[in-house]
């Protein structure tokens, strides 16, 4: 397919603010793909790589289904003190339908497939980033960055996944990266028609893909990726660590990558990792959103060990006796 062939899977484009003409800076440009349910991890992370990097212009593009008013309105705030571009593409509801979706994921993690056609004409670079990351340092030297000779630059798993799913997938180099912080090279891309080649790995393969697009990134592209350093996607997950364990983040990290179901908005994920993006998240426009309360009664009992660990003691009891009554009588008292 074309270019223009792929634009046709859009419904509407929409550019909500561009001050980018009163800027002489660099522009980055970074998309993402979320629902509306992301559109707060969004913001707070377009925050947070504003807040880091004076030095550059950034040009944002959001893939997939239509923005409440709400959450534009949020978005431009963004744009008041910083030279920033958004513009936002709804893909039309039958865009992807023959595309294998998997348990919790949502159709939104195959939009970073086709946003290298549909952006062909604007930029040859782009930084694609899941919208539960969170922006420590600048992009300055990784926008000078040489990836001309790869399809795109990535940074390796944590070696757990590495050791589970190489021998699973077939990949021989050992390495498997996270599709979380993409640094996609487009001319490349469209030249060896890697969406093509990908939706060609998904179709085709034999065993049930535990994470579909990421898996089939990684079989496709084993020999065309430039491996960055961790700090590019500093990968954790708040769930896996016990209440009050620390996660030490090495000073360099460039981008938090909060994976897992737990995610920093919400309330049960309390703790060190938590509180870096609550930094952010306590000056953003964001800041009057209050986070996600506990529903089940899982969430309930880590929420109610993480308050105790902050010693915050009558709180944590009140939410240890709401997780008892939803474990054993499925309610949970008033």
């Amino acid at each position: 397919m074309s270019s223009h062939e792929y634009l046709n899977y859009l419904e509407h484009k929409e550019d909500l603010v561009n001050n980018l003409e009163f800027s002489a800076l660099p522009v980055v440009h970074i998309a993402f793909g979320i629902n509306n349910a992301y559109a707060r991890g969004m913001g707070i992370t377009i925050f947070s790589i504003l807040e880091n990097n004076p030095s550059l212009a950034f040009h944002v593009h959001v893939f997939g289904s239509p923005l409440d008013e709400k959450s534009k309105l949020l978005l431009l705030e963004l744009a008041t003190n910083h030279p920033l571009a958004i513009t936002c593409y709804v893909f039309r509801e039958s865009a992807f339908s023959d595309l294998p979706l998997m348990g919790r994921y949502p159709q939104a993690i195959y939009y970073r497939l086709f946003t290298p056609y549909i952006l062909s004409e604007v930029t040859s670079k782009l930084i694609y980033l899941d919208a539960d990351t969170l922006c420590l340092g600048s992009y300055k030297e990784l926008h000078d960055t040489d990836i001309s000779h790869y399809t795109l630059a990535a940074v390796n798993d944590t070696q757990r996944a590495r050791n589970k799913l190489c021998p699973q997938l077939g990949l021989k180099s050992g390495n498997y990266f996270n599709s979380g912080f993409l640094y996609i090279n487009i001319p490349r891309w469209l030249e060896k028609k890697t969406t093509e080649r990908i939706i060609k790995t998904l179709s085709l393969s034999e065993q049930e893909l535990k994470f579909p697009d990421q898996d089939a990134l990684n079989i496709t592209l084993e020999n065309e990726v430039l491996l960055l350093p961790k700090k590019y996607n500093f990968i954790c997950d708040i769930i896996l660590n016990k209440v009050g364990k620390s996660v030490p983040v090495p000073p360099d990290t460039i981008l938090i990558h909060y994976t897992g179901k737990c995610k920093p908005w919400h309330l049960w994920g309390l703790g060190e990792l938590s509180a870096i993006y609550d930094r952010y998240y306590e000056k953003s426009p964001w800041r009057a959103v209050p986070h996600d309360m506990p529903v089940s009664y899982k969430e309930m009992k880590r929420y109610a060990q993480a308050l105790w660990h902050e010693r915050q003691y009558m709180p944590s009891l009140c939410w240890m006796a709401k997780y008892m009554n939803n474990k054993i009588f499925g309610k949970t008292p008033l």
